[in-house]
């Protein structure tokens, strides 16, 4: 590499130079172009552990011929690489950028595996051990489904072994206090911006929950505090105003984890939505279940039986959903170009394989039939699973976004999956494996992700009923693998409260722990990037423009005789041809969806081509499936402009009719994106990809997908295909 240092390497072209005088070029570069020596950008409390000069980062999609010259570093929260190559960060204003970690960092929790690329073969590194010898190509496989190799071959020998062996311990923790939660430090100067989200930790949160629901006979329940009735529910609970605490602290012993019966929501005719685990193996006294059915019977107005919805005979188990996320992740995450091309001939047969959508498909249809059985029989509905923690989370959550409009707010959405998820002790810290323990069995198992895509479900099928967009979806699923924010690191509030006090004993100055709640987007995203989350085509919005549209009355839920809940195990026998679909359609309920008001209840499609692949999630680093000016990303461009547009012309009209001209006023007020009178000066054409925001934008050199299987699969991903698709019926 003589003549000076180069940011940008043909390792076809490359020849080999002593390691120490390129170490010498990357530093005198580094400093004329950002004035200092490379760096990782570091957070209050963030240490640098070990760093390698000279380190090259391939496109995994290149087969390893080009890279980018730098310098990779291992923090106690992040892998960051920094590069002087000025191209690899001014990529225009297109893509998110994440205040936190930029384009070339990897949080340590988001790290899926680690592997050693030698001649052509590849080795898993064992976490936690440590690696003598050279390492050759390292590759990351991300949890986000990407994939990111680096090679040490220029990198002195010493800092490559210190880097990997960083990587490989403190990618791994063995314990949540390890986790960089712990050691943030960010001074008296934080401002948490979160006042309007509850976290349900105060009964404020929870009084103000049922005034804005208006149940009847029911109360918060304090028989939790201190978590002496149960390790795993909050200590403020609702619970039906029948029962007494004394009469709560007797029946604990005999539930699973001592978790007695809660309520979720409450429905305006009367009919509740409530939580309950299975009874303890060693108990034979039935009376305690009992009478917990009769006290939330009491609460219906007409006292009618309640309905008994056992979850584990309708919706996929735990593991079964990680057996299929493992498929789904292989198939999203092709090692290179021939393996994805050659999947691509049977992308609808592999991607039926993995079964991910079968499990899509059982929670929102469980979810569909038990909001009909409230809202269109007026009947309590209690969900029940053995420990209440996983699937109950996911059916609760999804039963109320189909039937209260509040929680298909930004805010809204936020305040339920605080209640539903983080209060009520759905296992993150296991789910999501955090903690890498040797003596503990692997409980991972994506069923946040699951609840996510049965949202992302919703929102294509009612794009006009939900404030946010899929970004926001995909941006709060990466945000729960960042391991600054408590919101998703516990099992459960106890153990939340027993890490905050061991982390305030081991601490010299006695301080607690400063743990940050994912819901202030403020510290990842700027003002401009947050406009990503608001949707343009939500009715809310345009509702200010068109008051007296008829889409803004009211929705009157029609019962469903019909309606049938079959086992999980009878449905899982995926039907693709069109014959087989029309015949689903006749027997399973809600098989065509409605056409609500935005406030109104949802009945979406279940099955069949209702049912689409989250591609902005799983399938954003595959270059070779990205479209150029084409996709959601373009029809979101648009809509962006039409809403702001209408946003101009009706503060012009507002103007006009205050006989007070506003000639200060700025179309960004509209919170869009995209804005008309200046859409960035770019042709969305020829900029945005299907993979917007997380692409670079441009046009890329690959071989075209037009006329493919994958082709025609994510043709049908955009809104306005969907109606016909829906009505056709097509594959």
């Amino acid at each position: 590499m003589s003549g000076g240092f180069k940011s940008y390497v043909n390792m076809n072209e490359v020849e080999k130079t002593e390691p120490e005088s390129q170490k010498k070029d990357v530093k005198k570069i580094a400093n004329e172009v950002f004035g200092g020596p490379m760096e990782p950008k570091l957070l209050p409390g963030e240490l640098v552990i070990a760093e390698g000069h000279n380190v090259l980062k391939f496109n995994s999609t290149d087969d390893f011929n080009h890279g980018v010259s730098g310098a990779l570093f291992c923090t106690n929260f992040k892998i960051s690489f920094v590069t002087a190559n000025r191209s690899s960060y001014d990529l225009g204003e297109l893509r998110q950028r994440n205040q936190l970690l930029s384009e070339h960092d990897i949080a340590l929790t988001c790290v899926e595996a680690v592997y050693q690329v030698w001649n052509g073969k590849k080795k898993r590194l064992p976490p936690g051990s440590n690696i003598q010898g050279r390492v050759g190509i390292l590759e990351i496989h991300c949890k986000d489904f990407r994939i990111l190799p680096f090679s040490f071959k220029f990198t002195p020998k010493e800092a490559e072994r210190n880097v990997v062996n960083a990587i490989l311990h403190h990618a791994f923790p063995t314990s949540l206090d390890l986790l960089f939660a712990f050691e943030y430090n960010p001074g008296k100067n934080l401002r948490i911006g979160i006042a309007d989200t509850p976290e349900f930790r105060a009964v404020k949160d929870w009084e103000r929950e049922l005034s804005r629901v208006h149940p009847s006979g029911w109360r918060v329940s304090f028989a939790n505090t201190n978590f002496k009735m149960s390790d795993t529910l909050p200590e403020q609970f609702i619970v039906p105003s029948s029962l007494s605490d004394h009469d709560l602290n007797n029946s604990s012993p005999h539930f699973v984890d001592g978790r007695v019966p809660l309520w979720s929501w409450s429905h305006q005719n009367g009919s509740s939505l409530v939580r309950m685990v299975e009874l303890r193996s060693d108990t034979t006294q039935t009376q305690y279940l009992e009478s917990m059915l009769r006290a939330i019977e009491s609460t219906h107005p007409e006292r009618t039986k309640a309905s008994v919805i056992d979850l584990a005979r309708l919706c996929p188990s735990p593991k079964y959903i990680q057996v299929a996320y493992y498929k789904l992740r292989d198939l999203c995450m092709p090692a290179s170009a021939e393996d994805f091309w050659a999947a691509d001939q049977k992308w609808y047969s592999l991607l039926d394989g993995t079964k991910w959508l079968q499990c899509v498909s059982a929670c929102l249809s469980v979810s569909s039939a038990v909001a009909e059985r409230i809202a269109g029989s007026r009947q309590t509905v209690v969900l029940r699973e053995y420990d209440g923690r996983d699937l109950s989370c996911v059916v609760a959550s999804v039963v109320q976004l189909i039937l209260d409009c509040h929680t298909r707010t930004l805010v809204g959405f936020q305040a339920l999956v605080q209640r539903e998820w983080v209060v009520c002790g759905h296992r993150f810290t296991d789910r999501l494996h955090h903690v890498h323990a040797k003596d503990k069995d692997n409980e991972e198992s994506p069923v946040f992700l699951l609840f996510l895509d049965c949202v992302w479900q919703l929102l294509q099928q009612f794009p006009s009923c939900f404030e946010f967009t899929e970004t926001y979806l995909t941006t709060l699923w990466d945000s729960a693998r960042v391991p600054l924010f408590a919101t998703f690191l516990f099992n459960s509030e106890r153990d939340r409260y027993v890490a905050c006090m061991d982390a305030k004993r081991d601490k010299n100055d006695n301080t607690s722990p400063t743990l940050m709640p994912v819901w202030d987007w403020s510290l990842q995203f700027s003002d401009q990037d947050r406009l990503l989350f608001n949707n343009p085509l939500y009715g809310g919005k345009l509702a200010e423009y068109f008051p007296e549209h008829p889409s803004n009355g009211p929705t009157v839920v029609p019962p469903n005789p019909t309606n049938t809940l079959g086992s999980f195990k009878s449905r899982n026998k995926w039907k693709s041809k069109k014959k087989k679909q029309a015949g689903a359609s006749a027997q399973v309920s809600f098989a065509t969806p409605s056409t609500p008001s935005f406030n109104g209840p949802l009945f979406p499609i279940n099955i069949g081509a209702g049912l689409k692949l989250w591609t902005q999630c799983y399938m954003r680093w595959i270059p070779w499936a990205h479209t150029v000016g084409g996709g959601p990303p373009s029809e979101y461009f648009h809509q962006c402009l039409l809403v702001d547009e209408l946003h101009i012309l009706n503060m012009k009209i507002h103007s006009l009719e205050m006989s007070k001209p506003d000639e200060h006023n700025t179309s960004r007020e509209s919170g869009m994106f995209f804005t008309f009178e200046s859409p960035r000066g770019f042709d969305a054409n020829d900029s945005l990809t299907s993979a917007f925001p997380y692409s670079p934008i441009g046009s890329m050199d690959r071989k075209s997908i037009v006329g493919t299987p994958l082709f025609s699969f994510l043709r049908r991903m955009s809104v306005s295909s969907y109606n016909g698709a829906a009505a056709n019926g097509d594959d």
